[in-house]
């Protein structure tokens, strides 16, 4: 007889600690949300792939200014005629070759082995390569602004997701409230009919407002369980339901900065602005290109061949390994492409205009997004003025509401007359939901256009 108090106190306890449990549940966050898809988004791995690329991109550019070595080794059969002389045929190869030879075997042929290193260091280009390391080191800026960009586009796309599943969420408590409140005319509207105070009909005329409550409350708990779908493409960690501050959402009681210019560092413009560095330096470097490179050429050789020094002739494999020599070549090598005397202006024109499209575009979206901030900022004055009056909307209607609802309990009115004033809430409600809705969104505009998320995370902390 003692074990079933005990197993009751039991039950009492474990059952007293799950609410417990779902208070201490913490709210989704904005910035946590964030640091989830932060982490995991693949369209951020690909823009830091694209720094690394740029990055290497001018390294690649810099070892171009140390000597270029080359290595030749050759192994070949065939005819000989040799003239006196030596001369670099074309950079990275030098020839030597000797007065000719008498064949009195008649062969014609033979073996001949050769190799070179050959160093084509060029000391002077007259700026051209440090002006193309200038502009490679512009676009790891722009690409490291490109990144900056992405992230705060996804920012804001994850912010919105984030605020359209705390609007479908406020949706479905509200289609939930509704729902109760029309069940409660109903089942008032059922107990006066079979008193006999009211007409039958009444009952069919709320069981049919309550069904149709029904539905409106399915279709918000359709669109929150796609909310979430869409919240967990941006952050796959996140749990099937999570808790959301639906309270904060429908809370506006705070002030916003006003702000009339978007800052030069934001990362839409630092993209476009490294854009138009690029493009300066690179029309330097095409006026650099007219100019001629000046080398440092040195080089040294090894050759072997089946010709021996009294003109014996031997054609066999290894012959080619005989009668070696060794020589050295140094000189001072100049490249002048002189045709670019003349195509280079025309180059030179075509790269103006495209910095004056990069001028263009620099400024326009400034000019843009100055204009969206101001824009932005003055509807949020706005929209905070609706929200204050929507709300005191609200609360008028439900006092109207109450009082209707007594009336109608008293027999003072018909359920036509209830049904209507129900109707109107629910309306009033709604709205109430969407002009908040619609504050959010521009703020959430607004700190992409001003580049500063602090507000909104410390709003939905």
């Amino acid at each position: 007889m003692m074990k079933n108090p005990l197993y009751l106190t039991g039950i009492l306890l474990v059952l007293s600690g799950i609410p417990g449990y779902s208070q201490t549940h913490k709210e989704l966050s904005l910035s946590h949300l964030w640091e989830l898809t932060a982490e995991q988004y693949p369209l951020l791995a690909e823009k830091q792939a694209k720094i690394g690329e740029s990055e290497y991109r001018k390294r690649e550019l810099q070892n171009m200014a140390i000597p270029q070595v080359q290595l030749q080794l050759q192994n070949s059969f065939g005819t000989f005629e040799g003239t006196n002389g030596a001369f670099f045929p074309v950079p990275g190869i030098f020839n030597v070759s000797g007065k000719g030879a008498s064949d009195p075997t008649g062969l014609g042929t033979t073996m001949n082995s050769f190799g070179s290193i050959l160093m084509d260091w060029k000391v002077s280009q007259f700026g051209k390569q440090q002006k193309m390391i200038a502009a490679a080191g512009f676009e790891v800026q722009e690409a490291r602004s490109n990144y900056e960009a992405s992230k705060l586009s996804l920012l804001a796309n994850a912010t919105s997701r984030y605020l359209d599943l705390l609007y479908t969420g406020s949706g479905r408590k509200w289609a939930d409230k509704n729902t109760k409140r029309v069940k409660e005319i109903l089942e008032l509207s059922v107990s006066l009919a079979e008193a006999g105070l009211k007409p039958g009909a009444d009952t069919a005329l709320a069981a049919a407002t309550y069904l149709q409550a029904q539905a409106e409350l399915e279709d918000w708990n359709g669109k929150y369980q796609a909310g979430q779908i869409k919240l967990k493409e941006l952050a796959p960690a996140l749990v099937a339901d999570q808790v959301l501050p639906l309270k904060k959402y429908m809370n506006t009681c705070f002030t916003v900065e006003k702000l009339d210019a978007v800052g030069v560092l934001h990362p839409f413009l630092q993209i476009l602005d490294k854009q138009l560095m690029v493009q300066q330096l690179q029309r330097e470097v095409i006026g650099k290109k007219q100019l001629p490179s000046i080398s440092l050429l040195a080089g040294f050789s090894a050759r072997g061949t089946g010709i021996n020094a009294d003109g014996t002739v031997q054609n066999n494999y290894s012959s080619g390994y005989n009668n070696g020599a060794q020589n050295y070549l140094v000189g001072l090598g100049l490249s002048w492409n002189l045709s670019n005397l003349y195509t280079g202006s025309l180059e030179k024109k075509r790269a103006q205009k495209q910095v004056d499209a990069a001028k263009s575009r620099y400024q326009l979206q400034k000019l843009q997004m100055n204009t969206n901030l101001q824009a932005v900022t003055s509807r949020i004055q706005a929209q905070i003025r609706q929200v204050e009056k929507t709300e005191e909307a609200v609360l008028k209607t439900i006092n109207a509401y109450e009082l209707y609802l007594s009336r109608y309990e008293a027999g003072l009115i018909n359920l036509t007359d209830l049904l209507q004033i129900q109707s109107l809430l629910q309306q009033v409600e709604k709205s109430n939901i969407e002009v908040h809705q619609a504050l959010w969104t521009q703020l959430n505009t607004k700190a992409e256009l001003s580049g500063d998320y602090s507000f909104l995370f410390h709003q939905f902390k």
